[in-house]
């Protein structure tokens, strides 16, 4: 962390150097050479930015993205060795997958206005639950990509200890793999990802929020 933090106040004083130095050579030089070479140092601090904050970094080392995302951003304050996501367990995935789905259900919930903390636990529950879950992504079987295919089944052919009490072994299962898929797409810091599946599951499912 300290170093990224080192690396980018690096960059942003060769910044400021090559501004300065741009405003000098202005100074000395007519009108006309002066708008080329603020122009030409404009690119150049733009370009220096681009490479302080990241730029368009997409995938990193172990399946990761490189970018400064909710995930990366737990990492770096809690740093160690780094695992590739794809040697995952099924329910590994659905265990992380399992909270980030609740959080989007939960905040959608709180979104549409403040009202009595049971209401907003009935209606979370009504879309959280196993069966629910799992007709949201029988919905979506035609939606999935073949990597989210594979790490669906991967939840689902799962073993899991417990099974909910509410819910057939069946939707038990789909709902595992479904999580699973939310729990990949969210370590690959695919959000935008995920909000098309919650949002198109919940349409073609028939439920509402």
């Amino acid at each position: 962390m300290e170093d990224g933090v080192r690396e980018g106040t690096l960059s942003g004083q060769k910044g400021c150097r090559a501004s300065d130095a741009c405003s000098r050579k202005a100074e000395q030089g007519g009108e006309r050479e002066n708008e080329g070479i603020m122009r030409g140092c404009g690119d150049r601090l733009e370009e220096n930015a681009a490479g302080s904050f990241g730029g368009d970094s997409k995938e990193g080392p172990n399946n990761r993205p490189a970018g400064s995302g909710l995930v990366e951003m737990i990492a770096a304050a809690f740093p160690g060795k780094r695992q590739d996501i794809r040697t995952y367990s099924g329910l590994t995935l659905a265990y992380i997958g399992d909270v980030v789905y609740d959080l989007i259900i939960r905040t959608a919930v709180v979104e549409k206005g403040n009202r009595p903390v049971n209401d907003l636990h009935r209606i979370t529950v009504k879309h959280v639950s196993a069966p629910a879950q799992a007709k949201m992504v029988q919905a979506l079987e035609g939606q999935l990509t073949e990597e989210e295919k594979a790490i669906f089944r991967r939840g689902k052919n799962s073993k899991p200890h417990t099974v909910a009490k509410n819910a057939s072994v069946s939707d038990y299962l789909k709902a595992t793999g479904f999580e699973a898929v939310i729990g990949y797409l969210y370590l690959t810091d695919d959000w935008e990802r995920i909000l098309e599946l919650v949002k198109k599951g919940i349409e073609l499912a028939g439920m509402e929020i």
